[in-house]
């Protein structure tokens, strides 16, 4: 029996185009540009800096639909995604960031970074076809380091941008060995549309990421 899921749910707030060439799907681009970066984004006559921004919208989201509800909350323990790279001391972790942006919005209840990275991985962004890591690796290259043993009521775990799903799908047999019985949610801030434009940059969903024996991902949407 494989240790991964043959079907796992997300949720995702907002979505972008890379190949797209509308000029939403270029401000995508430019939005996912800054969250990586942690950067500072016009909108509407005003300068935000965008992953607490982002947040203040899955407030608003979660406030007017049960979209990310299974996802987010008060009583939500969220769990950064480590980068594909070794973590270096004082680098940015975009994810961490946007699991602070979400607790400050009253969208978790604490924050626990205890996926580390061991071995590097490519980065799936960049990856050239059929290069872009698995499940498996994901899963060979993490351990969990938990800094205390509270038992919370649910866990996320908080990706930036999700492509086909293969860290969520490889970390979360880890996660869920660490914290028995805590239902364990995935939620990432951005998800890829590899073909065609989009019309709107919000858009939050609710997916799911199905594998058979850690292969062959699909996300849908």
């Amino acid at each position: 029996m494989s240790r991964f899921p043959s079907e796992l749910p997300f949720f995702s707030l907002l979505q972008y185009a890379p190949r797209g060439r509308s000029e939403t799907s270029r401000q995508s681009c430019e939005i996912v540009h800054a969250v990586k970066t942690n950067a500072n984004w016009r909108t509407q006559g005003q300068t935000v800096n965008i992953i607490a921004h982002a947040a203040k919208r899955a407030k608003e989201v979660l406030a007017s639909s049960d979209v990310l509800a299974p996802g987010l909350g008060a009583d939500v323990l969220l769990i950064p995604m480590p980068r594909s790279s070794l973590q270096k001391p004082g680098a940015l972790w975009p994810p961490l960031v946007i699991c602070e942006a979400l607790k400050a919005e009253g969208l978790g209840a604490d924050i626990e970074p205890c996926l580390r990275r061991t071995v590097p991985v490519g980065k799936a962004a960049t990856a050239a076809t059929g290069g872009r890591p698995d499940p498996a690796d994901h899963d060979n290259s993490v351990v969990v380091e938990r800094d205390s043993f509270f038992v919370p009521k649910r866990i996320t775990i908080v990706d930036d941008v999700i492509t086909r799903g293969s860290s969520f799908v490889g970390v979360l047999p880890k996660v869920a060995a660490a914290f028995p019985d805590v239902p364990v949610s995935c939620f990432a801030l951005v998800r890829t549309i590899s073909d065609g434009d989009i019309d709107a940059i919000l858009d939050p969903v609710q997916g799911t990421i199905t594998s058979e024996d850690g292969k062959r991902l699909r996300r849908r949407p």
